[in-house]
């Protein structure tokens, strides 16, 4: 999304995301005889006391030499919005200063105050719909300060991307894709589903539940049961939501597939009871499948790295 003018010509891509528990670190080199992007460094360190977050950023981008390679890193959830818009028909050179117009009166903030970016959004379906586009709008101020933050550590930071592109590109590597996929991933708080198919972004709702609403009240030998669900219900809910209007509006074939991401805290039962709801293949990511490791990462390094790692496999750069 965000592009910057980073520097070298280092083959490798490293992501490097600070997020609520620590800083995930993911390196990824060129594709190996499986067909599959190396990853080269799957890596995640916890916040510490004895050291303020930027120290341990500056750290890490040392340790690691992130200043002689390419760096992209990820917004968080909540730092911008999302806004589909019909895609104006004017000249190239014109298209930025007619989309901020489009915006400006959807945004609760000056559109001076905005840095935009975008990406194309797949027709509806619907007959005689105009072409539309997906506008990433976000406060100059909060991608300054991430700039900032990873300039100060000395990062060689390039692109920003956002957590609807980074989990499509994990989706687009997953067999599921060519018939559509949807997928739950769960931060500590809130969440995202995202629809994908043929490599393309259909869909993306934000979900203010997390996995810590999901496990209130279970131990660790909990499962949730169609006898017990009432805080299951709400993703539930959620979820058919979307899928209902990827299929009306996008007028698409039910998707194949719900892939459940990794979470940092076990959420027992969970894909065996979006099953009965849902009467859909449930299955849980596991990146080996879209990535060659030497080591097996354990699920919670998966949950820990998950957005690293997406945002590692990004191939395109459009933007405004």
């Amino acid at each position: 999304m965000f592009s910057f003018a980073g520097k070298g010509k280092n083959k490798s891509v490293a992501a490097v995301v600070p997020g609520d528990m620590g800083i995930a670190v993911a390196m990824l080199g060129p594709a190996t005889g499986s067909g599959k992007p190396k990853l080269e460094l799957c890596d995640f360190t916890p916040w510490q006391d004895d050291c303020s977050p930027q120290e341990l950023l500056a750290r890490k981008v040392r340790e690691l030499s992130l200043s002689k390679r390419p760096c992209t890193t990820v917004m968080g959830l909540g730092e911008y919005s999302i806004i589909s818009v019909d895609a104006p028909d004017v000249p190239p050179a014109e298209l930025r200063a007619a989309l901020r117009w489009q915006v400006k009166d959807l945004i609760d903030f000056h559109i001076d105050d905005a840095l935009i970016d975008v990406f194309d959004a797949p027709p509806s379906g619907a007959h005689g719909q105009k072409k539309m586009l997906y506008v990433v709008v976000s406060r100059t101020s909060t991608v300054r300060e991430r700039v900032e933050q990873m300039q100060a550590a000395e990062a060689n930071l390039t692109t920003i991307d956002i957590p609807e592109l980074v989990l499509r590109n994990i989706t687009t590597r997953l067999p599921e894709d060519e018939g559509g996929v949807a997928m739950v991933y769960l931060a500590r708080e809130r969440g995202l589903v995202v629809v994908s198919r043929e490599s393309t972004l259909y869909f993306a709702r934000t979900l203010d539940i997390g996995y810590d609403y999901l496990t209130q009240g279970l131990a660790d030998t909990d499962e949730l049961s169609l006898e017990n669900n009432a805080v299951f219900d709400r993703l539930v809910l959620e979820v058919q939501r979307s899928l209902d209007y990827y299929d009306r509006y996008f007028q698409q074939p039910p998707v194949s597939a719900l892939v459940l991401a990794p979470t940092e805290i076990s959420i027992p039962g969970l894909p065996a009871y979006l099953h009965d709801t849902l009467g859909l293949q449930v299955k849980l990511l596991d990146l080996a499948e879209i990535v060659e490791c030497e080591q097996e990462l354990s699920s919670q390094q998966q949950a820990h790295c998950l957005a690293a790692v997406g945002a590692a496999l990004r191939e395109e750069a459009t933007t405004l």
